[in-house]
């Protein structure tokens, strides 16, 4: 039954990163912090979506990111409607986004009817495993310009920063230290008081560095266990920053 579950989480998973397809190389004419779009019509009628929904639905909590954010709402269902769901979260997870992408929809995205309390951003990890790779501080200005656009679209949220999770099945890579090396920069900057930054990568390792049994479907995406310790993680945080920026949640 445990395989049958993992086999079907898989399936789930191939099916959500099919739809809007890979980009593991990238096009010569970019950088990681300049706002750039992709000129698909699955990803431009995605955002159109996410624009729907910021106008339509309450929206306490926003989180933004790519794949490993769009997969709460399939393989982390379960997790997502337990603990942020009923807090009216958001996900504007969109896969195979690079950092840049992410900073496009952030621009065109109008936030002023949905004006969430608190952002929950992920980003970085597909600059982080493309060919060529994007450098840590590459993505990190990325994120700092990231954070710098959401506060002057939403001065009144609060932003949840997490760290890069792993990424391949090899600890001692070039990509794992890649990744390493730009939360570090992560953890270490200064940062506005509204902004926290959580560390999601020693959630998800063990004292070797390698995933933690049955947390990841395929060396970078989380299984629905993965899922589970990362809500774990994450829903305390949220409930916390949610009350300091307003009514206390239950």
């Amino acid at each position: 039954m445990r395989q049958a579950n993992f086999i079907v989480q898989i399936v789930a998973c191939v099916v959500a990163l099919g739809a809007y397809g890979q980009a593991p190389t990238a096009p010569v004419n970019r950088s990681a912090d300049h706002p750039q779009p992709i000129l698909e019509p699955g990803w431009l009628r995605r955002v159109g979506t996410q624009q729907g929904i910021l106008t339509n639905q309450p929206c306490r909590i926003c989180f933004i990111g790519d794949s490993l954010t769009e997969l709460w709402e399939h393989t982390g269902k379960a997790d997502w409607d337990m603990h942020f769901a009923p807090l009216k979260a958001a996900n504007l997870g969109l896969t195979a986004d690079r950092t840049e992408h992410i900073l496009e929809r952030i621009r065109r995205l109008d936030f002023r009817r949905a004006r969430p309390q608190l952002v929950v951003l992920l980003m970085g990890t597909n600059n982080l495993g493309m060919e060529p790779p994007d450098k840590p501080d590459e993505v990190f200005r990325a994120t700092q310009k990231a954070v710098a656009m959401m506060q002057a679209k939403m001065p009144q949220s609060k932003i949840l920063l997490l760290t890069i999770p792993p990424s391949g099945m090899e600890p001692k890579s070039a990509l794992r230290i890649r990744i390493q090396e730009t939360n570090q920069l992560l953890t270490q900057a200064k940062w506005p008081d509204a902004v926290r930054v959580l560390p999601v990568y020693e959630a998800m390792v063990d004292d070797a560095d390698r995933w933690r049994a049955d947390c990841t479907l395929d060396g970078t995406h989380f299984s629905a266990t993965g899922y589970a310790r990362l809500a774990a993680l994450l829903s305390p945080v949220v409930k916390e920053m949610l009350g300091a920026a307003g009514k206390p949640v239950q």
